[in-house]
């Protein structure tokens, strides 16, 4: 599958299966290979559209301010490119948070939005998490130890006790370990620039943003993801008008890692409906 010049950068992307575009964005620092397990039941009902984001993968990795911004950007440059006029577009935890900026920047390209354990803004315990990794990368950069304590926070304890979740793990791992760790410490600044919330009490940006979406959303989250919390979630369902709000039950952080049938059935439900 081919490279693509878009918004001065290359994009990787993949297109599989027919029918209305679905666009699928990873999470912080993951290729297209995030929806392996969940993709192929989507394709049986849509165009699926995998991407590796800038700065991962076989995209280009430049040297720039990256950003939620810059991101939705690219993806809406994309989606001109390859002559979509409009997709429906899922986006996964950092994924979700780009979703909903593609949401906010580029309306006239998102038919609807499906956000899974996406965040418009950070609680302290996952702020800390984030910052926790920015000094962990330049002690010990991005080896076995940082893609360890990713995993210990992406997945369940139960799912991780199975051979399936040890399966993922690896290659979770591996996925994580191809990541430049100068240009990861960036990810985690525009994470932490876009997320916090500010000392004046004020809500961050995104928050702020998401009653100007109109387009049909599904906010969806696991029941047991205990790194982004499911309040953040309902930040979301609550600020974007007529948003539906679903539960995976018995799922982690990357519910289309843990539960890719429910998390797929639930996407084509919602699609079917619009």
């Amino acid at each position: 599958m081919p490279h693509i010049a878009v918004n001065n950068t290359e994009i990787y992307y993949e297109i599989h299966g027919q029918g209305p575009a679905l666009l699928l964005i990873p999470g912080l620092g993951l290729d297209n290979t995030y929806y392996r397990l969940g993709e192929p039941l989507l394709r049986e009902h849509f165009q699926t559209i995998l991407v590796d984001p800038r700065g991962i993968g076989k995209s280009r990795k430049d040297d720039v301010d990256y950003s939620a911004d810059l991101w939705a950007d690219d993806y809406a440059a994309l989606l001109d490119a390859i002559n979509i006029p409009k997709a429906h577009v899922l986006g996964s935890s950092l994924g979700g948070t780009v979703a909903l900026t593609m949401g906010v920047r580029h309306p006239n390209k998102v038919a609807s939005l499906i956000i899974a354990g996406g965040f418009s803004e950070l609680t302290k315990s996952v702020e800390m998490n984030y910052a926790l990794r920015k000094k962990i990368i330049p002690k010990l950069g991005m080896g076995e130890e940082m893609a360890e304590f990713m995993g210990l926070w992406i997945m369940t304890r139960e799912f991780l006790e199975t051979e399936a979740g040890q399966k993922v793990l690896e290659a979770s791992k591996k996925n994580v370990q191809q990541n430049s760790g100068d240009l990861y410490m960036r990810f985690l600044d525009a994470i932490l620039r876009l997320g916090r919330r500010p000392a004046s009490g004020e809500l961050p940006v995104l928050t702020r943003q998401l009653s100007s979406i109109h387009c049909p959303t599904l906010v969806m989250c696991a029941d047991n993801d205990h790194f982004i919390p499911s309040s953040l979630s309902h930040v979301i369902a609550e600020n974007i008008a007529g948003s539906i709000y679903e539960e995976i039950p018995n799922g982690g952080h990357i519910p289309f890692i843990e539960k890719p049938l429910e998390s797929a059935q639930c996407v084509i439900k919602f699609l079917q409906s619009i």
